[in-house]
């Protein structure tokens, strides 16, 4: 695996300001627009693309504030376009660092927002459930064993997740679907895991001169695939499972979302945070041993203890920052993602002990 651009993999780990727009090809820009966070990511990477008829389409347009914008705008006048020339906005996903800002564009130039139709239900259902998340949390915070002493600040997690809008696409995708961009094949992934509608872009190679040996020399960098990869498969997080709305086994939907890029390999990578990238099938081999890993780790953990809580578990796990160390959303994600293996872990047991037919 390696970046596309050094300057991209500089800004994103060394930290500072973010890496200057880049032209990733004819028609396509890359836009790193900051996020409010204290560890990484710290840019959200939107994409704006232009069609055959001179009309713009941006994919993850970042969170909304006026800076971002305020960039986004000054690079569709940098190409010699206007913000008027906007018609779709496209988000990977939920989460605000993605779909963000597409409210005020589509108010502020008539931009059509286009959402998969899974993650459409996943807003709703947030929305819908916001009055109760603060005691539904609380609840599950006993369940899970959480100390008392521990309680107060998951509960402040749900009191800042507990304000989800009932926001409405006004485009509904579907796995295999073909984004309206004209003069441009762009194909709808459904992949969750990360979400229940999360989704992927194909742009399939343009030109006649890959030969389709993924190769990866120069030569052939413009006639690659692209591959917009949102949250799924990221150059150095491995991304959190789960995260927006209920879904029967976000484990096995995530790992099979993963297998689903195989087609891609030889792709340019875009991805919704750090950098660019060639070598797709490493970094999805990568990071399906991160998760096959994680839950072999929490299996062992609850062999030694089967009536162990979720946070007893949870706390013999090797999170990078340690557990120790966790608090707030960190915190509550890592209950969340042991919990999600745990549940994984039944179901398989489940499915070997009743096999199909038997």
């Amino acid at each position: 695996m390696r970046a596309v651009s050094e300057a991209e993999r500089t800004a994103e780990s060394g930290g500072g300001g973010p890496a200057p727009v880049a032209l990733v090809r004819e028609g396509t820009w890359l836009l790193p627009q900051p996020m409010p966070s204290e560890h990484l990511p710290k840019h959200t990477l939107s994409y704006l693309l232009q069609d055959s008829e001179g009309d713009l389409h941006v994919v993850d347009p970042g969170v909304d504030d006026d800076h971002n914008l305020d960039r986004l705008f000054g690079l569709i006048r940098s190409i010699g376009s206007e913000p008027s020339r906007l018609r779709t906005v496209v988000s990977t996903h939920l989460h605000h660092d993605h779909l963000g800002l597409a409210g005020r564009l589509r108010r502020e130039t008539g931009a059509l927002v286009a959402i998969h139709r899974a993650e459409q239900e996943a807003v709703l259902a947030l929305a819908a459930a916001a009055p109760t998340r603060v005691a539904d949390d609380a609840e599950r915070a006993e369940r899970w064993g959480v100390p008392a002493a521990r309680r107060a600040e998951l509960a402040d997690v749900a009191v800042r997740a507990a304000h989800s809008a009932p926001f409405e696409a006004d485009l509904l995708l579907e796995h295999d679907d073909l984004l309206p961009v004209p003069g441009r094949r762009i194909r709808v992934l459904h992949t969750p895991g990360h979400t229940p509608g999360h989704l992927a872009l194909v742009e399939e190679r343009t030109t006649e001169t890959e030969t389709g040996t993924g190769t990866g020399t120069d030569t052939d960098a413009d006639a690659r695939g692209l591959l917009f990869t949102g949250d799924l498969l990221l150059p150095t997080i491995y991304p959190g499972l789960g995260l927006g709305g209920q879904a029967t086994d976000p484990v096995a939907d995530y790992l099979a979302s993963l297998d689903s890029l195989a087609p891609y390999a030889d792709f340019e990578v875009l991805p919704g945070h750090g950098y660019r990238f060639i070598g797709a099938a490493q970094r999805i081999e990568e990071t399906r041993h991160h998760h096959l890993t994680r839950s072999a780790e929490i299996a062992a953990l609850l062999r030694a203890d089967p009536a162990a809580s979720v946070w007893r578990i949870a706390s013999g796990v090797a999170w990078t920052a340690g557990f120790e160390n966790l608090s707030g959303f960190y915190l509550c994600s890592a209950l969340s993602q042991t919990a999600q293996h745990l549940a994984h872990l039944e179901r398989q047991s489940a499915s070997s002990d009743h096999p199909a037919g038997a």
